[in-house]
């Protein structure tokens, strides 16, 4: 779960700046959903980013809330007036189906859902003497009536007081295999993690670790909350929140097959505090093959930068800073997601702090940056969150961005919103 800074919230006359960039692009942003948590019932802090389906819903978590507060699956649906009305799909109980969804969930060809929790579920972890579950696999199927149907798929069995259950969302191939990490597994003596599969077989799931972050981290260790991403070869990529030899700054890995269901590991970058460290976030690929992610902290101020590696003919893998975040003032602060591309080839990005809104100072922005030619990109804010009364508007993105099939960029807020229950985050569309 995040551990989250709080924002300063300016109480008094509005600042001078204002957030200028937000202002030019106030009818652009509107909050589909505010979550108002207990007693509602509704679900409360999404840490992840929904999907949108082909009929246009957008389906999504939360990390708490629910009727036993250990968070949703969520459904909106965009009426004929424009409003948006949420559907709670699922709450979770905190026992044997799960407990926190921090990663989203993702759709197949046939309609069902899927997705983790980092804990709850069978497995014999403790807390304090207390069975708390080492993490679960779920699938939710919706049936005639219109009523979804959960199914734990699997339950991580390793005892310890460690997060076990995936942390990111899932991915899922052509054949119905589903792929994610975990930040620690047993297996290995220092428990930095592992890359699973789960794949249905004769009637049940089987789970089997693909890779495991063992040793002294130099391969990376921590998996966090981006997903794996596949490319058109079947490589999966990923990223390693800490570890790599000597700075410790993460990792970006990739996974290829190479027959009889083993898969081959290879460390393509391990980043310094220059370019940027502390890898939260997935990656995106495009379609020349480079890769696109985000770092935490690093760069030229400490605040944050966005990569792309490149792929090169021997093999090896160039690294680029596109843009470090300078923090402070307007400028956003601490990306946790990787961005993700327009129509036009612009990226666009959250992150969780930074930004001079009229009602708040620090509670993150929406950038955009385009490319200049030369491999040099240009950085704006395009929305500054703290621009409505009352934070209306949410705080703290840190689930990052989707694109639907409408253009617009859809995200959530694991903050602010509804004051009566301290704020628990918000769903909005971003159109550009």
């Amino acid at each position: 779960m995040a551990v989250l800074a709080a924002p300063q919230v300016i109480c008094c006359a509005a600042l001078a700046v204002a957030a200028l960039a937000s202002a030019a692009h106030a009818s652009q942003y509107q909050v589909l959903y505010t979550f108002h948590g207990f007693p509602a019932g509704d679900g409360a802090n999404p840490h992840a980013a929904p999907i949108m389906s082909s009929n246009g819903n957008l389906y999504g978590t939360t990390e708490a809330g629910g009727s036993s507060g250990c968070g949703v699956v969520y459904q909106l649906h965009k009426s004929r007036n424009g409003t948006w009305k949420e559907t709670i799909l699922y709450s979770f109980t905190c026992g044997d189906d799960g407990a926190y969804a921090d990663g989203g969930v993702i759709m197949d060809k046939a309609g069902n859902l899927y997705g983790g929790t980092s804990l709850g579920g069978t497995g014999a972890c403790y807390l304090f003497g207390t069975r708390i579950g080492c993490g679960a696999v779920y699938k939710l199927s919706p049936d005639k009536q219109g009523t979804w149907v959960e199914t734990t798929l699997y339950s991580w069995p390793a005892p310890s007081i460690d997060y076990d259950g995936p942390l990111a969302s899932l991915t899922l191939d052509a054949s119905g295999t589903l792929y994610g990490t975990t930040s620690s597994d047993n297996p290995c003596t220092t428990n930095w993690g592992s890359v699973f599969q789960i794949q249905p077989a004769d009637g049940n799931w089987k789970e089997r670790d693909i890779h495991r972050f063992c040793g002294q981290g130099y391969g990376g260790r921590r998996p966090g909350y981006g997903a794996l991403v596949f490319d058109p070869a079947g490589n999966l990529y990923g990223t390693a929140s800490e570890g790599g030899r000597d700075t410790d700054q993460g990792v970006v890995f990739k996974l290829s097959p190479s027959g009889a269901g083993k898969w081959t590991f290879t460390k393509i970058h391990q980043f310094t505090q220059g370019e940027g460290g502390t890898l939260e976030g997935g990656l995106t690929l495009d379609a020349a093959g480079n890769l696109y992610g985000a770092e935490l902290y690093g760069g030229l101020s400490n605040f944050g930068a966005i990569f792309e590696l490149s792929p090169r003919a021997s093999g090896k893998w160039h690294e680029s800073v596109l843009y470090t975040f300078v923090g402070g003032g307007a400028d956003g602060q601490n990306p946790w997601q990787n961005p993700v591309f327009d129509s036009g080839g612009n990226l666009f990005g959250t992150t969780q702090q930074g930004g001079e809104a009229q009602y708040c100072v620090n509670c993150g922005v929406i950038y955009e940056l385009v490319p200049q030619g030369g491999g040099q990109w240009s950085e704006s804010v395009v929305y500054s969150f703290g621009s409505q009364p009352n934070i209306a508007d949410g705080s703290d993105p840190i689930g990052g961005l989707t694109r639907g099939d409408d253009g617009s960029f859809y995200g959530t807020t694991y903050q602010s919103g509804d004051p009566s229950c301290g704020g628990c985050g918000v769903v909005y569309q971003f159109t550009p």
